[in-house]
């Protein structure tokens, strides 16, 4: 196997002047580069990363940390996040925390033993769990990046979704429509004032017509959803619109829905959150939230690779809130109380 001595004695060069050159030096001529980059490439050597990464004290790796992969969420956001990685440099190591994120503690210690970089961190519903871990990584040197809301963090970075802006939209559109019985399947609030029912129960009691007790009901899986809308169907008065917390919990709503002989939406108006791909392959497509994944994703690699370069203007702990947008499909529509009171008018 050709070594960097062997390059040096053919290219007539020192050993420096080759390191160098295969690191695309602006302190050599561009002859000889090229010159023994040739060599390099005729010869079959290759770069010893290891030793590179050692000596320059960089893994090139950044660790991502994500709760799971079950929801079609994360995927999502992973495959976004290495994206934007590779383009910076990186490769990336990820690691799963599990749902309850019993995990996130020995994520963040693999990653640090792993040497990683920089850290990026997506919270769950529990918040910062490993929050001595983080603080004791970034006091030490490495830059971590929060994704999520959490409380007293002020110290760190942090990128969130202000997902009760979101929960708003959502509330004033099935408001305009005229819906007024409406529920909501999904999770209690957990990310303080940026969270998605924060944002939506609030906007109903403005406009007063607030979520009744017995149409919010919590679930934490598909038998919960199905049940859920069986039980609100069994409602004196039912509800005209489901919120779904999530996109994916729209789709199980749909599937019951039909199993029980309703049609979206002339019989029940179903909106979502997050705009997942699943939301244009629903029939109909569903109403959601959405169009936030990729500038989170983008602020939350392009802020660590900063710190980790240095190259951040401000050093200051920055918190980097992007605001989503609602998403009009066909999956919401007037009640149909007041679609038959609109036909026997006209």
């Amino acid at each position: 196997m050709i070594t960097l001595e062997d390059l040096a004695v053919q290219a007539g060069v020192s050993h420096s002047t080759v390191s160098r050159a295969l690191a695309d030096s602006p302190l050599v001529n561009p002859q000889t580069k090229e010159r023994i980059q040739n060599l390099a490439r005729e010869s079959g050597y290759q770069v010893n990363q290891v030793a590179r990464n050692l000596k320059s004290r960089t893994t090139k790796t950044i660790g991502l940390v994500v709760p799971e992969v079950s929801n079609p969420f994360y995927p999502e956001l992973i495959q976004q996040v290495a994206d934007h990685a590779r383009l910076a440099g990186y490769s990336l190591q990820l690691h799963l925390s599990a749902a309850d994120q019993e995990s996130e503690s020995a994520c963040i210690a693999s990653l640090s033993g792993n040497r990683a970089d920089g850290i990026l961190l997506v919270t769950g519903e529990r918040g910062l769990v490993a929050r001595n871990q983080v603080n004791s990584v970034a006091a030490a040197g490495t830059p971590v990046v929060i994704m999520g809301w959490v409380q007293d963090a002020e110290h760190l970075d942090l990128v969130a979704g202000d997902d009760a802006v979101g929960g708003r939209e959502l509330a004033h559109h099935l408001s305009d429509l005229g819906h007024t019985r409406i529920a909501v399947l999904g999770k209690a609030p957990h990310r303080g004032a940026l969270d998605r029912m924060v944002g939506f129960t609030g906007a109903l009691t403005e406009r007063g017509t607030p979520l009744l007790p017995e149409m919010v009901i919590e679930v934490a899986s598909e038998e919960g959803v199905r049940t859920g809308v069986t039980d609100l169907l069994k409602l004196p008065e039912p509800p005209t619109a489901i919120f779904a917390y999530q996109d994916s919990l729209a789709a199980v709503v749909y599937r019951q829905l039909e199993k029980e002989g309703l049609s979206i939406p002339d019989d029940m108006t179903v909106v979502g959150f997050d705009n997942l791909d699943l939301a244009t392959y629903l029939s109909p497509q569903l109403t959601t939230v959405g169009t936030h994944i990729s500038p989170l994703t983008s602020a939350f690699v392009s802020l660590l690779v900063a710190r980790i370069q240095g190259t951040y203007p401000d050093p200051a702990p920055q918190s980097i809130i992007v605001t989503p947008k609602l998403i009009v499909r066909s999956s919401s529509a007037p009640p149909r109380s007041q679609l038959n009171l609109t036909d026997s008018i006209s």
